[in-house]
């Protein structure tokens, strides 16, 4: 449940300035707002504070559903906007170019990001390069599998050799058929052709350039592929959250589901009965799904202390922690590297679980947000999903999703 708003930022002081070197000062004094839908930047908060005791953050927690719209209504009035704000993936590039946000590369940030996963720091600038939000982890992707139901159709339980088995869509096709016939239609291979959107949604071209609609030519490649997934029974049309998705990676029905790290809740481990009992595989090619950014508000005025907050998020310190706590991946580069070979996390056993994630992910472009992109993207899911499930050609699919857009967004050209 959310905290009520109280009262918003601007309150104390910042005894705690930077110096002209960037150098944060011995001690730390004044109170922060942060402005969030993620219950875990109270963990963060908490942590600050405990390395510096003057500091008091007051982290207002909002539902998902109201927050954006809440954050906007502030941010236009300019009355009780809190310091820092999180903006999620979905519309981050809503708010990236606004006025709104603090140019932190001004403050230095580039240097807190020369060893992040170049996709994780892209997403945090504007348009014209400077860094405005930073994220402290990254959300890569993989296909999770209950270890047991892997040796019985896959004859193999390991992660490397199964992430060879599915190293292109043309081997999962294949695979695909095989096991839908081993288990007589009973079992499939994936849970959905849906997860080719996953995959490909941020390995492509973005949607619009120079204010005109772009349809990357990989598209229909991918609109290809999923129709032959539809057709080879390899999936089992089980759209990601969907009624069923969440009992499939649980019961043994599916053998693969394309799952982003954070998604361990989804596990169903009563009386610990999935401890160790999962693999994770890598997929095809890289993808990620969500993730939170932190921008300080441009008029706050505490932005030396904001940017301090900041500074420690991005921190391999936090991150490592962050990591052993919540299983959450690292933005930072070097806290997957060095916790390679060591990291281990309950439900999946013995395995090295940051090498399949950190293989992909570190390969995948770096493409900044814009306020089309995400938007685009679920009218394209909406119509290219119809498509697979009435079997339309991709020509059909591809003009009633530039209707859509036209309608959308009046203001794109499209051809």
């Amino acid at each position: 449940a959310a905290n009520d708003p109280g009262a918003a930022a601007g309150e104390g002081t910042n005894a705690g300035t930077t110096g002209d070197n960037g150098n944060a000062p011995a001690k730390l004094e004044g109170k922060l707002v942060i402005w969030t839908f993620f219950d875990q930047v109270k963990d963060m908060a908490a942590k600050f504070e405990e390395k510096n005791p003057g500091v008091t953050i007051d982290v207002q927690l909002f539902p998902g559903d109201q927050y954006q719209t809440k954050l906007l209504s502030v941010l236009q009035s300019g009355k009780g906007v809190p310091d820092i704000f999180d903006l999620e993936r979905g519309y981050i590039g809503k708010f990236i170019d606004s006025k709104f946000l603090t140019d932190l590369s001004a403050m230095g940030a580039e240097d807190l990001l020369k060893d992040y996963i170049p996709y994780v720091q892209a997403l945090g600038r504007s348009a014209d390069g400077k860094v405005r939000a930073i994220s402290d982890h990254s959300s890569p992707g993989g296909f999770w599998y209950l270890r047991d139901n892997a040796k019985k159709y896959l004859g193999t339980d390991d992660p490397d050799k199964i992430s060879e088995m599915v190293s292109s869509w043309d081997k999962i096709i294949e695979l695909g058929k095989k096991v839908a016939q081993d288990s007589g239609g009973k079992v499939h291979l994936i849970e959905s052709s849906g997860d080719l959107f996953d995959l490909a949604a941020y390995n492509t071209e973005p949607w619009v350039k120079d204010g005109k609609l772009n349809i990357d030519t990989r598209w229909k490649d991918t609109y290809e592929i999923q129709k032959q997934v539809d057709a080879g029974n390899v999936d089992a049309k089980l759209p990601f959250m969907s009624a069923g998705w969440g009992n499939a990676l649980n019961d043994g029905s599916v053998i693969l589901t394309s799952m982003p790290a954070w998604a361990s809740f989804m596990i169903d481990n009563k009386d610990d009965k999935a401890v160790g009992k999962f693999g994770v595989a890598k997929t095809p090619e890289g993808f990620y799904m969500g993730g939170t950014y932190r921008g300080i508000y441009e008029k706050s005025e505490n932005k030396d202390l904001a940017y301090e907050f900041i500074k420690y998020i991005a921190s391999p310190e936090w991150q490592e922690y962050n990591l052993g706590k919540t299983g959450n991946m690292p933005g930072n580069a070097t806290v997957y590297e060095k916790n390679l070979d060591s990291f281990k996390s309950g439900f999946f056993g013995d395995q090295n679980i940051l090498k399949p994630y950190y293989e992909t992910i570190k390969q995948m472009p770096a493409v900044q947000a814009d306020k089309y992109g995400e938007d685009i993207l679920s009218r394209w899911r909406k119509v290219a999903g119809e498509g697979v499930t009435n079997k339309s050609s991709y020509d059909d699919v591809v003009a009633a999703f530039k209707k859509e857009v036209k309608n959308t967004f009046p203001e794109l050209s499209v051809d």
